[in-house]
């Protein structure tokens, strides 16, 4: 809670940290020598994560309100 609290303070200036996300290539081998031999893998920062569980829970009793039964795709 306390997290949410200092980024509403701050108003919207620091969303721009929140969408960083450091992408690293892990080995699927433990002989990798092409790229190929590597998997990409994205850490985004906690604080995002936090936000989007938080917004999803909020999200999904009311979900049947926003989105239409007859939709199944974007």
């Amino acid at each position: 809670v306390l997290c949410f609290d200092k980024l509403y303070a701050l108003n919207g200036q620091a969303f721009q940290r929140l969408n960083e996300a450091l992408v690293t290539l892990i080995p699927k081998r433990p002989d990798a020598a092409t790229l190929f031999d590597y998997r990409p893998i994205s850490l985004i920062h906690i604080v995002a994560k936090l936000f989007a569980k938080v917004l999803s829970l909020r999200l999904a009793p009311r979900l049947g309100e926003l989105v239409s039964s007859n939709q199944s795709a974007f």
